[in-house]
């Protein structure tokens, strides 16, 4: 994930290759709790094609903050570029959609590099809409991290993709 896309999550793949294997366990027990955090991962022939979490709160200046129960955030979104156009993206996404309406919450938030076309794009196919907030993005305060979102409380699945 890192080493393919470098600038779409917060730590880059120096600090996640230097990051503990004790920490790394930790991420990897939460998520597989599935309390306020969830992991999907894609698997074809034993290989990861794709990886998402899901987060109970909203992410802001680097934080998941868990203040804002409403919100599931969608972090960490990955595809392998050889799958990528295959619907592996979608089924993650409701994978992490489907565990957001089970702790009910009402608003779905995904962050996107902004620079990050095919993303963007992606997401608006869902029904994410632009928030108009931005952050610095962590591992390269060059760029800016796009904020987007979706409502849960109308919406029953992904729908049709918009035009």
């Amino acid at each position: 994930m890192y080493a393919d896309s470098p600038n779409a999550f917060g730590e880059s793949l120096a600090d996640a290759r230097a990051m503990p294997m004790e920490r790394w366990e930790g991420r990897a027990r939460k998520l597989a709790e599935a309390g306020e955090a969830v992991g999907f991962v894609a698997m074809e022939a034993g290989t990861n094609m794709g990886f998402v979490a899901g987060l109970v709160g909203q992410y802001r200046d680097g934080l998941i903050r868990g203040d804002a129960c409403d919100t599931v955030t969608m972090a960490r979104a990955w595809v392998d570029p050889r799958a990528r156009r295959q619907g592996i993206g979608r089924a993650l996404a409701t994978a992490v959609e489907s565990w957001a309406r089970d702790k009910g919450a009402g608003i779905l938030e995904a962050q996107v590099t902004e620079n990050n076309g095919p993303a963007i794009e992606f997401y608006r196919r869902l029904g994410f809409v632009d928030t108009g907030r931005c952050e610095p993005l962590l591992s390269n305060p060059t760029l800016r991290i796009q904020f987007l979102s979706r409502s849960l409380r109308c919406a029953q699945g992904w729908g049709q993709p918009t035009a």
